[in-house]
């Protein structure tokens, strides 16, 4: 029946308590939309004589350039409301901790704990995360895993991020009004499978691994 007799594997215990802390964790953070593209570099099939023929022309354009930020989260298979952030507006603590802390990070935190049991936040080290905001999650006694600077590779939310820039540009290419790309990004926001979310997080043991293999430099993800 394919049993064998073997040595059990040695593991480092985890107490009870520690095991939620360990797979619990809400993933937060901004990104930009911009009306100049959206990363995706498309393909032509073409001659090498037809490589400045309209139909094989990556048009960019820079005047009327037109970006937008928005905040989002999740935690393993819950996505939280995207927050749009007018352009122009500066994230400083403040207004971090009245549009987005405040009003959808902490209620969507809650949510996140009576489903799991409890969880802990992941925020960058933006200074818009700091001041006013700590005192925030210090009454709301929010939990926050301590982050490393510059490690986008391993707050999955950057991963999410990627793959939605991705697939606007596989379907649009670019956006002229900022107004549709918050719609398209909403859309695409919410058809974000389960089975994505639950991928992102399954490829963690392997951005640790690869960054414990580079010594703490850049890695591929």
């Amino acid at each position: 029946m394919g049993y064998h007799k073997r040595h059990p594997r040695k593991k480092f215990g985890v107490m009870e308590k520690n095991r939620a802390l360990r797979i619990r964790t809400l993933w937060t953070d901004e990104s930009t939309f911009s009306t100049t593209g959206f990363g995706h570099r498309p393909w032509v099939l073409r001659r090498p004589e037809e490589e400045f023929h309209p139909d094989c022309i990556d048009e960019t354009w820079e005047s009327g350039r037109e970006s937008v930020m928005i905040w989002g989260g999740f935690c393993g298979e819950m996505k939280s409301e995207l927050q749009v952030i007018p352009p122009g507006v500066k994230v400083d603590s403040i207004y971090y901790v009245t549009h987005i802390l405040d009003p959808v990070l902490i209620p969507f935190w809650h949510q996140t704990c009576e489903h799991y049991g409890w969880t802990q936040v992941v925020e960058d080290g933006a200074p818009g995360h700091q001041r006013f905001a700590k005192h925030c999650r210090a009454i709301n006694q929010v939990k926050i895993l301590p982050w490393p600077p510059q490690s986008p590779d391993l707050n999955l939310i950057e991963a999410l991020w990627g793959d939605m820039e991705t697939e606007l540009g596989e379907t649009f290419g670019w956006i002229k009004y900022i107004e549709v790309i918050i719609r398209a990004v909403k859309a695409i926001w919410d058809s974000i499978e389960i089975s994505h979310l639950d991928g992102l997080i399954h490829s963690m043991p392997e951005r640790l691994e690869a960054v414990i293999a580079a010594g703490g430099m850049a890695t591929a993800y």
